[in-house]
Parts: structure tokens; sequence; C-alpha cells
């Protein structure tokens, strides 16, 4: 019986698992939007305490950058948006790096105050290894750390799977945060 067919049909097939085709660019983002209510605000300190919607309260230094803080009193109600994005995408060897980038922005002089502050990071990561159904990724960041993270969204985990031990990735995360006041009354 000749095996040499068989033989080498057997080293095809398994070339070929090995080939499967990389995941396209995946961009996942979201934008979260509450109004809170200004329960204590120290102008000279520069600082607020928000209570949101569902009572929970928060404590913000505000820094330099927001103008006419002097503007907000207690009783006052603000929007505050969040804004988070991922891009993931395969990266080419030797293209390892990190990066970051920061923007702010704020209101005119006079006007009722807000502010925006935001930053992408950017970095390639070494898979080291994927959860079968996709869940959860392993990866060695550009410093050297392991890093592992569950995977919630459908999207992402249909990314993940594609991914083998020791693909690159690039991944770029951006969080933005902005506050305005929406509308200014009499606190009391």
């Amino acid at each position: 019986m000749n095996t040499k067919p068989i033989f080498l049909f057997a080293i095809l097939m398994i070339a070929l698992m090995g080939c499967q085709k990389s995941p396209e660019p995946l961009e996942v983002s979201g934008v979260m939007e509450i109004q809170a209510t200004v329960i204590d605000v120290d102008a000279p300190a520069r600082t607020l305490v928000l209570r949101g919607p569902e009572g929970k309260e928060v404590g913000l230094n505000v820094g330099p950058k927001v103008r006419n803080l002097a503007q907000v009193s207690v009783g006052d109600t603000l929007t505050v948006s969040y804004y988070s994005g991922y891009l993931f995408s395969m990266a080419e060897p030797g293209n390892a790096g990190t990066d970051a980038e920061i923007v702010a922005g704020r209101t005119e002089e006079g006007a009722l105050p807000g502010a925006v502050v935001g930053e992408t990071m950017r970095a390639t990561v070494e898979i080291l290894s994927v959860a079968r159904d996709g869940s959860a990724v392993s990866f060695r960041d550009p410093q050297g750390a392991t890093q592992s993270v569950d995977v919630q969204r459908e999207e992402v985990q249909a990314f993940a799977r594609k991914l083998r031990q020791g693909d690159l990735v690039d991944i770029q995360y951006t969080e933005a945060v902005a506050v305005a006041v929406e509308s200014v009354s009499s606190g009391g």
C-alpha cells in the first residue's frame, strides 16, 4: 500500500488549518450620558460632589482648565458624558510600539462651565492564549507584563476567536469625559 499520498494530504490539512484568515480590524465604542446634581461645590479648592440618577455620589477634582467654576452652585444640573472606544487590528511583526495622545477643551470665558478631556493610547501586544469561545484573552504588553482580560462583547469575541498564540495585535483605546452645565438653577 502506498502511504505517500495519505501522508502528503495529512501535512497539507495541518498546514491549511494553521492558515486561518486574520481578523478584519474591529472598532467598538459607546457613550454613556447621565444627568447629575451638584450637592457640594468648593470653587477655591476646585472640587465638586455630584449625585447621579441612582443616588450615587462622586467627588471630582476639577483642574484649572475648567473655566467659570465659580458659576456652579449647589442644585445645578450637569450633563456628564463618558465615551470609550477600542480599535483592534493585526500588527506586522517588528512594528510593536506604544504611544499616547491627550486632548482637552473648555468653554469660552464667561460662558457656562464645561470641559472635555480625553486620551488615546496605542500599544501592540503579543497574544499568549485565547479561550476557544473567545471569552478570554491573555497577552504580553510592550513592557513585558502578562495580562488577561474577560471579553464581554460578542463582536470582540468573534475577533478574538481568530487570534492565535504569537499573533501581534494593535490596540487603540480612547476615553473621554465631557462635563457641561445643562441648566443653572438657584440652589436651595
